[in-house]
């Protein structure tokens, strides 16, 4: 399924204003796995998705997937066409940072087997 990069329909027209965007940590992990799964690897799917570095191009990728940063909107309609998941379904799993925590992407990922990516809980050191 291919999706309209310009895509301006009203109910998402609030949201498309902030190019930074954060998703419950269910769904992230499950959409970058699916991403992942069809690019073949973290690497590949950043570059699908545009990144260039030629050091590590999947950083960036696990920093979103770790619920670390959000994804940039125009990576997200990115990895929607390239897994085929329409953009608008993806913008109802929108969240605010404060609901991203460590319990719930670690659960996540170990729920979709990539608990090789697990984070530490942070210490707060007085």
């Amino acid at each position: 399924m291919s999706f309209d990069h310009s895509y301006t329909g009203k109910p998402f027209r609030a949201h498309t204003t902030d190019r930074r965007v954060w998703l419950e940590s269910t769904f992230r992990v499950e959409l970058i796995k699916n991403g992942i799964e069809k690019a073949g690897s973290i690497n590949r799917l950043a570059r699908e998705l545009g990144y260039r570095s030629r050091i590590h191009p999947g950083w960036s990728v696990r920093q979103i997937l770790v619920g670390e940063q959000p994804f940039p909107f125009e990576k997200l309609i990115k990895l929607s066409d390239f897994i085929g998941y329409p953009i608008e379904d993806v913008m109802r799993y929108r969240t605010e940072p404060e609901r991203i925590t460590t319990d719930n992407t670690n659960e996540a990922l170990r729920r979709n087997g990539l608990w090789c990516y697990h984070i530490a809980a942070r210490v707060r050191i007085r």
